[in-house]
């Protein structure tokens, strides 16, 4: 079954198998020496977005715009937009229909959490996939409540 933001769901649905491995590969690529940094020199956004309470097609909607806005990497925005990439594409995936995707709401930071804490217990991500996971969570902390909650 596919979760709120895709990490390894690959091994759970077949047929999203390509798209969910691209999330994943997506995180990987950002470098090390930036993954656990939080990028303090440019100056946090306005916050426009309530990351506590929001949809998979607002999720995906705000990713774009803070990586406009630098605020997040390419990698960062593609994993953030995927699922709901594909279920508008395919009109569904996993169970979740785009009418569920673009109507209800849930808090993206407590579901990364929870979806990371899952991959490791699991021991299905790698390393540098946990740490770029958690540098995502940290930016999404600190964009939603002015520090990092998780520290």
């Amino acid at each position: 079954m596919i979760n709120s933001v895709g990490i390894n769901s690959y091994h759970q649905v077949s047929g999203a198998n390509n798209q969910s491995t691209l999330s994943n590969q997506a995180l990987q690529t950002k470098p090390t020496s930036e993954a656990g940094n939080v990028d303090t020199a440019k100056p946090m956004p306005e916050r426009q977005f309530d990351f506590t309470s929001m949809t998979l097609q607002e999720q995906s909607d705000a990713a774009h715009a803070l990586y406009e806005q630098g605020y997040l990497s390419m990698g960062e925005m593609a994993f953030m937009t995927g699922e709901y990439g594909l279920i508008k594409h395919d009109g569904q995936l996993g169970g979740k229909t785009l009418a569920q995707a673009q109507s209800e709401k849930f808090n993206v930071i407590t579901q990364m959490k929870e979806d990371l804490a899952g991959a490791k217990q699991q021991g299905t991500a790698t390393p540098e996939v946990i740490k770029n996971y958690q540098t995502l969570i940290n930016k999404l902390e600190v964009y939603q409540y002015g520090f990092n909650a998780s520290a």
